[in-house]
């Protein structure tokens, strides 16, 4: 029914939206084969040979069942992120979203089938509501297969006022497309019910029920649902993570607001809800594409917010690094201009990564470079004036690894560095891959049965394989790991242009602005390694194993500890003796057995500990207990005097952050979570009296 003084959706605009142009079915080409290698290129996201192969004749035709490359990349079940900047240059060179196959299926159709988010998402929204030969439209196919991602993404579209014209339509162009039916007189609803999937049959009636009045304005929930949406807009705004990884459930996550606000929205721009673990489980349940009625989605409130793990979730999930708001705003905009400056430079590697174009212009003509170079934000614009000039579509974009770098071999070039346990060089292996690689050689002796020792090297290694799938801004990207001898181990990473953060201090002590940088950026980094599934211990967190990168803002950690973990999984089957390894000045006092435990355990709290020396040499310049020359002096510094206090002329904000870092009890340590929301970093003041918990926190 159409809202008062609204007229209705006219029949003619629901045909053109939804009637296909016979003229778009596509013709059988030439090279069926080419055709089928651009589809397993742009599948697997490789920019480079896309950019080569792609032409306008080649993405016009179509194999013998009439299917366009489009089509064929549609009807893969999924796609990684770097597929989007491919897509993306296929509609450059000529694809026609709107192409159909023998049987009047467009891409649209066929992704909504394999529930394909990142490709429907990318189609224009004019492309996703065309009937096929059997009158269904793609939320038709989403609903008859049961594909949640899509189906949502396709209903939720029509919250954002720039699509269901509410302005001159009301509700009326909304409830028109929502209740088309196919020509056997079957709505999306009733197809995902005589389908089986009942729940989704019951999430678009519920969708249907809706209203959005002529001011975008969207009423419609029950009472139940209006508490149940309530409940999780709390528990986001709270940061109460707990809370929602408890109450968010795939029919409750995406329950709107007057404004079409979510949960998901809500917990994207509260920098507390930066959980990665949090966010792997939402954008499961929610739909990462979502946005308000003024077209801010969930990644644009991530990219304000400077949220890298909600926005990397988001991305991997299905979003588009692309995508912009009402006011034609990207989301690299949006970072430059809203987040602080560090979070800024942190969510703005993340999009770049994930193919977000650099070059775009807002309504007045500004670049994201402009923006943060105009809002201050000197990290974000360094990075992104290595783009200046450039033209995104002749850019490419890294290759995600598949694998191990080598084939066979690798040869080094030079000598980065030399420890305890190995060596690291700079490394070319025989696929042209540039890296770093150290060599990691066990303390094995001679009367050890080397077979055992192999294996229980082997069972270490392959339990440290997660560490080649971290990704954040501020850690080190680990390749491969590698075990070419029984007693050898090797670790491939990412080659850094930088020195390490004990060198960037050179016995001379930092600035507060500086010390506050790098230790939110450790602070984030440890918050993401802290809340891993299976969790994630660096072990031997210290100035020298932090890289402060060559622009001197972006710090990176590095060498996780896997030398100790290596040692510790032969030392029961060698005649070394077990003890306590890692950097002297930096471990923990339950590591040292001055604590409440003598049993050798690696923690969370370990790494705190470990990260708070580490601000004690960035505020003084010197290694804390530089004057120990073994564990047992250590240990006997520790129980008699506690962690040395910082020099005169700190604030008493920086004192009271390095106290909840260092207490000797772990059990006082605050956590990286925590911590991130300490005055310190968040430029608060605190509040008086905290003298008293500065000396309770200590004991």
């Amino acid at each position: 029914m159409a809202q008062r003084g609204k007229s209705p959706f006219p029949d003619e605009r629901l045909q053109e939206l939804t009637q296909p142009d016979p003229t778009n079915r596509a013709s059988v080409g030439d090279s069926p084969a080419d055709l089928q290698t651009l589809a397993h290129d742009v599948i697997r996201g490789d920019f480079s040979q896309v950019r080569r192969l792609a032409t306008r004749q080649l993405v016009s035709s179509a194999d013998a069942a009439r299917r366009t490359v489009l089509m064929l990349v549609a009807d893969a079940p999924e796609t990684p992120v770097k597929s989007e900047k491919c897509i993306l240059y296929l509609f450059e060179v000529g694809a026609n979203p709107k192409a159909a196959d023998a049987n009047g299926d467009t891409a649209a159709h066929l992704a909504a089938r394999r529930d394909h988010l990142r490709l429907l998402t990318l189609l224009s929204f004019d492309a996703k509501w065309l009937r096929n030969d059997n009158g269904a439209t793609p939320l038709m196919e989403a609903a008859r297969t049961g594909s949640w991602k899509c189906a949502k993404h396709l209903l939720h579209l029509l919250r954002q006022a720039m699509f269901n014209e509410c302005r001159q339509h009301g509700n009326s162009k909304r409830s028109r497309l929502l209740g088309l039916e196919d020509r056997e007189g079957r709505m999306a609803s009733d197809l995902a019910r005589l389908s089986g999937h009942s729940e989704l049959a019951s999430y678009i009636e519920r969708e249907m029920r809706l209203v959005v009045d002529a001011d975008g304005e969207i009423s419609g929930l029950t009472a139940q649902e209006e508490a149940e949406r309530l409940e999780l807009q709390r528990l986001a705004k709270a940061g109460d993570l707990a809370g929602l990884r408890r109450a968010a459930t795939r029919d409750s996550c995406d329950l709107p607001d007057n404004d079409g606000c979510t949960a998901l929205m809500w917990a994207a721009e509260n920098s507390s809800c930066g959980d990665e673990a949090l966010w792997e489980q939402l954008v499961q349940l929610g739909d990462p594409t979502c946005a308000d009625v003024d077209a801010d989605s969930i990644l644009l409130r991530a990219a304000r917010a400077g949220n890298s793990a909600a926005a990397s979730a988001l991305l991997s999930a299905g979003a588009s690094a692309n995508a912009t708001s009402m006011w034609e705003f990207t989301l690299l905009m949006s970072a430059a201009i809203c987040a602080r400056p560090s979070a800024a430079a942190a969510v703005g590697r993340v999009l770049l990564d994930s193919g977000a174009d650099w070059s775009l212009k807002d309504r007045d003509g500004r670049t994201a470079l402009d923006l943060a170079t105009q809002k201050g934000k000197s990290e974000l614009a360094e990075l992104l004036r290595g783009y200046d000039g450039k033209i995104y579509f002749y850019e490419p974009l890294a290759l995600p690894p598949e694998g191990p770098p080598f084939l066979e071999r690798w040869d080094a070039l030079r000598l980065i560095r030399r420890g305890g346990f190995g060596e690291v060089h700079e490394v070319r292996t025989d696929t042209g891959v540039t890296c770093a690689a150290k060599t990691l050689r066990l303390p094995v002796q001679l009367g050890d049965d080397q077979t055992s020792v192999s294996t229980e090297i082997h069972r270490a290694v392959e339990s440290e394989r997660n560490l080649c799938r971290l990704r954040h801004p501020n850690i080190v990207r680990f390749l491969h790991i590698a075990q070419p001898e029984p007693a050898a181990v090797v670790v491939f990473m990412e080659l850094l242009d930088g020195r390490s953060l004990e060198r960037f201090i050179d016995n001379k002590p930092l600035d507060e602005p500086k010390i506050r940088d790098f230790s939110e950026q450790i602070c984030r980094a440890l918050l993401y390694l802290h809340s891993r599934q299976p969790l994630v211990i660096h072990r031997d967190i210290n100035c020298s194993n932090i890289i402060v990168c060559a622009d001197n803002t972006q710090i990176k950690l590095i060498d996780f500890g896997l030398s100790i973990k290596l040692e510790q999984s032969v030392s029961h089957i060698s005649a070394s003796t077990p003890s306590p390894k890692g950097t002297l000045n930096f471990m923990a006092p339950e590591l040292l057995g001055a604590g409440e435990s003598d049993s050798l355990q690696y923690s969370r709290e370990s790494d705190i500990w470990a990260f708070g020396c580490s601000v004690f040499q960035m505020a003084s310049g010197v290694r804390p207990f530089a004057n120990a020359k073994s564990l047992l002096e250590m240990a006997q510094l520790i129980d008699r005097k506690g962690v040395p206090a910082l020099p005169d002329g700190r604030s008493a904000e920086l004192r009271d952050f390095y106290s909840r870092c260092t207490a000797k009890d772990r059990r006082r340590r605050r956590s990286a979570h925590e911590l991130l929301e300490h005055e310190f970093l968040t430029g608060r003041k605190l509040q008086p009296g905290f003298f008293s918990s500065f000396f309770s926190a200590r004991k």
